[in-house]
């Protein structure tokens, strides 16, 4: 019986191991392109425990608004900063409500910091309630710390 000889001078696991990490890597960067993150602009949302549960919003039916603490507090639609402040929070969303789907079936999704006032909150939400559209708020599940 003859055996047979390589001539490869042993690199093949080098290759194996490479073409493992670069699968890896690729796997990480889909990964990291499909998910959704909501912006935060620097804000820090403390985890509170909850009994609402976890819902999956339509995006092509759901805004995000940012509220960002301070003396006068600013507010944020998406990626933009909202000029005027509350009252060019209302004339967005009368522009929101132009469009041709029913104002109940959008949802604005509050994000805020834990340092705004819940009076801050409160009053958005009830300019965003009495314009008709479903309103929610954007947070983190607590962690075990």
């Amino acid at each position: 019986m003859r055996r047979i000889r390589s001539n490869l001078n042993g690199s093949g696991f080098a290759i194996v191991v490479l073409a493992g990490v670069n699968l890896f890597i690729l796997l990480c960067a889909c990964v990291l392109l499909t998910s959704y993150r909501a912006p935060r602009f620097g804000v820090n949302i403390r985890p509170a425990a909850t009994h609402f549960s976890i819902e999956r919003f339509d995006r092509s039916l759901s805004h995000i608004i940012t509220i960002t603490p301070g003396e006068t507090p600013r507010y944020y639609s998406e990626d933009k900063e909202i000029p005027g402040g509350l009252t060019g929070v209302k004339r967005l969303l009368d522009k929101w409500k132009e469009t041709p789907v029913r104002p109940d079936s959008i949802t604005i999704i509050i994000a805020c910091d834990e340092a705004v006032s819940i009076g801050t909150v409160q009053t958005l939400a009830d300019v965003i309630m009495q314009h008709g559209f479903t309103c929610a708020f954007y947070g983190r599940p607590p962690t075990d710390e």
